[in-house]
């Protein structure tokens, strides 16, 4: 973001220069309204802080200037106590939030990361009305920041090549879908691609799922099956969550990576296949390599070309276009009206962690049409995240109100804290209600219990 702060006191000046300097945008400051329209002419702003009283130009001219010149651009005005009346006045006029004089690092922080949002949400807005080609992402992929656009161009470099690769991300982050978009990119694209996910199998039948295995082999074992790697003979398989895999299953991995070799289970005679492998891991492999859980020779087999997807909260400028993209396919299966998405309802977005990343979005987005009544979505259709909204409550009256409102408040804080604690616990051990239950030291009956509370289902987010 580029940032403008307008005030006619250089202290005022320097400390807001500061605390957005410390958040990574760029900022300017003048201590002059005829100044700062100026620097407008030369420079096209995103977020402008202007002192409403200034000796030779006011904050009201320069508001009116900027919605004159630049509808999008998000302003805020800086005021004395004295004026708040006036500074509510310019809300009607076009500002988005006042800050009263004086304030804290901490009161300006708050104001300007909602600015920020508010500036995301715009242009998103306007990106997705003026530019509709891009929702058809790369190879399926919605995406648009500067670290996709790295993961992209790692895609296209790998992909004509026959090397392993290593999809690193957290949980929701789209690794199977970069998988599918490095096999559309090569040259086995006209062969098969499958997925299969190390956690949802034991090491028998993961064993049985990628090599096959031959009737008798053991009990229930009917008839031959082919494995995995031989159906997708030519082609590419995916295989996600790696880091589930036990120490024996990675040993005959580890010689099928060497000599392009399997032997079904039960089976004497061994068949050559050809495929690509990509895996995908939301744990650090390295780790367990130290813990003993990863062997060392398998780890060097599988970490040759990594690729590192970020977590949606590390890519905010990509939350407008999956929304949309989400908001569109939804509305369509369900049979819904819903065109488009309010300014406040995608600030809520853009403001949020995302511990499940992508895959929440989704999950959002679906239960906001659901919820929805017109053909927008708005800030209501968001339950989940009306609680974040600060001082959304009238001011109590007598002291029975206070305490009913404390007590209110105090519930809505726990059960937001025990929300996110949960959350975050399953979303570091790959949705895994047991290895999360043990991470934070609980009781897996306990922790199930504060699972069912919330109305968390982790098989439901792993999806």
């Amino acid at each position: 973001m580029k940032i403008l702060v307008i005030d006619d006191d250089l202290t005022v000046c320097k400390s807001c220069q500061k605390i957005i300097q410390k958040a990574g945008h760029e900022v300017a400051y003048s201590l002059s309204g005829h100044e700062a329209l100026g620097m407008m002419e030369e420079t096209p702003y995103d977020i402008v802080f202007t002192d409403l009283k200034m000796a030779e130009m006011g904050g009201m001219e320069v508001l009116r200037f900027i919605k004159a010149r630049d509808p999008d651009v998000v302003v805020a005005v800086i005021t004395g106590y004295a004026t708040v009346a006036s500074a509510v006045e310019t809300l009607k006029i076009g500002a988005f939030d006042y800050l009263p004089k004086p304030f804290t690092p901490a009161e300006f922080r708050a104001v300007l990361n909602k600015a920020i949002a508010e500036r995301e949400a715009i242009v998103g807005d306007r990106k997705l009305a003026t530019q509709p080609a891009i929702t058809s992402g790369f190879q399926g992929i919605m995406a648009e920041s500067p670290k996709m656009e790295t993961v992209f161009s790692m895609i296209e470099k790998v992909a004509p090549t026959d090397s392993n690769v290593l999809i690193v991300g957290e949980s929701g982050t789209g690794k199977e879908l970069i998988a599918q978009a490095i096999h559309r990119s090569s040259k086995r694209k006209e062969q098969r691609f499958f997925a299969v996910d190390c956690a949802a199998l034991s090491g028998t039948l993961l064993e049985s799922e990628l090599f096959g295995h031959v009737k008798g082999a053991f009990t229930g074992a009917t008839r031959n099956k082919p494995g995995v790697f031989e159906v997708a003979n030519g082609g590419t398989v995916f295989l996600d969550e790696i880091c589930n895999i036990n120490t024996e299953v990675q040993s005959k991995l580890l010689r099928f990576l060497q000599e392009r070799e399997i032997l079904p289970v039960g089976a004497t005679q061994r068949k050559n296949v050809d495929v690509r492998l990509v895996f995908a891991t939301n744990r650090d492999l390295k780790t367990m390599v130290s813990e003993g859980t990863l062997r060392e020779d398998f780890y060097y087999r599988v970490f040759v070309y990594p690729i590192s997807v970020p977590p949606l909260r590390d890519r905010k400028s990509d939350i407008p276009l999956l929304a949309y993209h989400f908001l569109k396919r939804y509305s369509e299966d369900f049979g819904r009206p819903v065109k488009s998405i309010s300014r406040d309802a995608m600030a809520a977005l853009s403001q949020h962690t995302w511990p499940g990343n992508v895959r929440q979005l989704e999950n959002v987005i679906q239960a906001a049409i659901i919820a929805s009544e017109g053909d927008k979505l708005t800030y209501k259709d968001l339950p989940e995240f009306q609680e974040r909204q600060e001082a959304r409550f009238v001011t109590p009256r007598t002291n029975v109100e206070l305490k009913q409102l404390k007590k209110e408040l105090r519930l809505k804080t726990v059960e937001k804290l025990e929300k996110d604690f949960l959350l975050q616990a399953l979303q570091r051990n790959g949705w895994n209600v047991t290895r999360a239950a043990q991470d934070v030291g609980m009781q897996r009956t306990n922790f199930q219990g504060l699972m069912r509370k919330h109305g968390i289902v982790a098989r439901q987010l792993r999806q």
